[in-house]
């Protein structure tokens, strides 16, 4: 069943409650004169009218009827109209909601959600959840038990014997549809969760779609597709039987409601006591409480998919935000300190420990290591996206958790392995974050590193529309275009995760000399697997098993002849083959 303390947050979550109230009360309130004015019109004309062959009284009572419908048609369609309007509000606000959770969560806790899933949330399943608190209180409430109560009343005022064995049969079938309800409810949120595990699944094979391809992988994720799609159309089915076997239930006691009107009515005729409109009246009256009890029980179909949305959306809304207790500013950082910083993401399995380190500005740190030893992981510390398990970080000599995070994250140029491209403009692009400077800085620092060129030979220039699979920039180039949205942030620290890993020998040449544009006067941290980049650091330091285990200039490090001297020899003799290879193929 709905759980209370759901339902109290559905009510309130979002500013549309008063406004859907006030709808569903005069829904409420139309549909009784309706009620009232179809009997009375309908008795007195057959009864009446028609037997005395007073035809003017019969059609005027009609016209008052029909005009009566008319009037109710211009209502229905303003409340119909009224009550899409709060669907897509609801929807609306339902996805700020999710944007904003997303953006203040704790990246440790997003991580653990698919993108596919994230998408859906805000797409599909945002639509159905702004739509619950309506579909209850309007569907169900105002206009199905409202009119199932009218009715009841009405039928027990013009024949209170009929009418008692009538809605005693609906109450026998409202109690049927409990156990249905609850089993159905069980079964469509299984089918639910499968929907959203398979559309995070396909979102997430075609985006590695080449990697799928290069592997030869589509028969393997053709067949988890094929699935997975079983198993949905396994819980479909069986929702749909439980379903079908309700429908059929109240299709039978309905049918039994007629009998029994019949038999009932067609008694008291024969003896005199009854007139045929009372019956005419009931059974018209038994199919609409038919009516009215299917759509209850698609309501109730509904209420289940959307209900479970929406406890799908209450917890991306209430994941653990980020902790943002600082309160100092941070103008610019001058000296960056890790004291026995220790790192774990589950509590379990550490990633670092005993990192120890203290950096005054200007200074570029190289960090080098194997992959999987912890070096984005030790950046990713400097601007907070983690929490440490143990230790401190300092900045200008003040713990950095005592900063504002927004204060502190200003201060950081992050350039990503993978260049970051949006999908707008290539001058948006440069200016994305960096408000408070002007285009024409833009336009300078492109010149810098040679990016200008190639954007003024597009027709549209700077205000070219990109994204991060466009062809009109190289992938070399887009990491050019990262570098200069950092460079023009003109953060105190810079951190360079393997930006050169996947470029060819040109870009990386016009790199480098970005690099010495974006790490002038600043602390820098680069990530790299090639030690051409990294041989001219001021501090290389070596991660291995989840420690610093090296630290020095390039030649000290050499001198040792120690796990540095050992990565260093192995790369050299690995370039060293490739340009002779090179130099025979030639």
């Amino acid at each position: 069943m709905l759980h209370k303390k759901i339902l109290k947050e559905m009510f309130n979550f979002t500013t549309n409650t008063k406004r859907t109230i006030k709808r569903g009360i005069l829904g409420f309130l139309l549909a009784i004169p309706y009620l009232i004015l179809y009997q009375y019109v309908l008795s007195e004309v057959i009864d009446k009218y028609i037997p005395s062959k007073n035809v003017k009284m019969a059609v005027l009572l009609s016209c008052i009827l029909i005009g009566y419908i008319i009037i109710r048609f211009w209502l229905d369609k303003y409340m119909e109209t009224e009550r899409k309007d709060i669907y897509y509000d609801n929807d609306r606000q339902i996805k700020n909601k999710i944007f904003d959770s997303i953006q203040e969560a704790d990246i440790s806790e997003l991580d653990k959600i698919q993108v596919g899933n994230l998408f859906n949330l805000t797409t599909a399943q945002s639509f159905e959840a702004s739509q619950l608190f309506v579909w209850n209180f309007i569907g169900v409430f105002a206009v199905r038990l409202r009119s199932i109560l009218v009715i009841s009343i009405m039928m027990l005022l013009i024949d209170w014997k009929i009418a008692l064995v009538v809605i005693g049969i609906f109450i026998v079938s409202y109690i049927l549809l409990i156990p249905f309800y609850n089993k159905n409810m069980k079964t469509y949120k299984q089918l639910q969760h499968s929907i959203i595990d398979l559309q995070g699944k396909i979102n997430e094979y075609i985006d590695s779609f080449s990697t799928t391809k290069t592997l030869r992988l589509e028969e393997i994720n053709t067949n988890d597709i094929k699935s997975m799609l079983e198993k949905a159309k396994s819980e479909l089915i069986k929702s749909s039987k439980v379903l079908g076997m309700h429908t059929a239930l109240l299709a039978l006691l309905t049918f039994g409601a007629v009998i029994a009107t019949l038999i009932i009515g067609g008694n008291q005729i024969a003896l005199g006591i009854g007139v045929g409109s009372t019956i005419i009246l009931i059974v018209d009256y038994i199919s609409d409480i038919r009516g009215h009890m299917e759509s209850l029980l698609e309501h109730a179909h509904g209420i289940i998919n959307k209900y479970n949305c929406f406890i799908n959306i209450l917890e991306i809304v209430s994941i653990a935000k980020e902790n943002d207790n600082g309160t100092l500013a941070l103008d610019k950082i001058d000296t960056i300190e890790f004291e026995n910083v220790k790192l774990s993401y589950d509590g379990v399995n550490t990633i670092l420990e005993q990192i120890n380190l203290k950096i005054d500005k200007p200074t570029t740190i190289a960090i080098v290591g194997k992959s999987g030893t912890g070096k984005t992981s030790l950046v990713n510390l400097i601007p907070r996206f983690y929490n440490l398990t143990d230790g401190r970080i300092l900045i200008n000599g003040i713990d950095y958790t005592k900063y504002k995070l927004s204060e502190l994250r200003k201060n950081i140029s992050y350039v990503f392995q993978n260049p970051v491209i949006l999908n707008m403009s290539i001058r948006e692009n440069l200016m994305y974050g960096n408000e408070d400077v002007s285009f024409q800085d833009a336009i300078n620092v492109c010149k810098k590193i040679g990016l200008n060129e190639k954007i003024e030979s597009f027709s549209q220039g700077y205000d070219t529309i990109i994204n991060a699979e466009t062809d009109m920039l190289s992938y070399g180039e887009k990491q050019l275009l990262s570098f200069a949205r950092a460079i023009l942030k003109n953060g105190s620290i810079v951190i360079l995760d393997e930006v050169t890993s996947n470029l060819d020998l040109e870009f990386e040449k016009n790199v480098m000399e970005a690099n010495k544009v974006i790490l002038k006067n600043k602390i820098s941290f680069v990530i790299a697997h090639r030690i051409n980049t990294v041989k001219d650091a001021d501090l290389i330091i070596l991660i291995e098993d989840k420690k610093i285990i090296e630290m020095g200039k390039h030649e000290e490090l050499i001198q040792k002849h120690g796990y540095y001297y050992n990565l260093y020899m192995s790369k050299e003799t690995v370039r060293h083959n490739l340009e002779s290879k090179y130099e025979y193929q030639t």
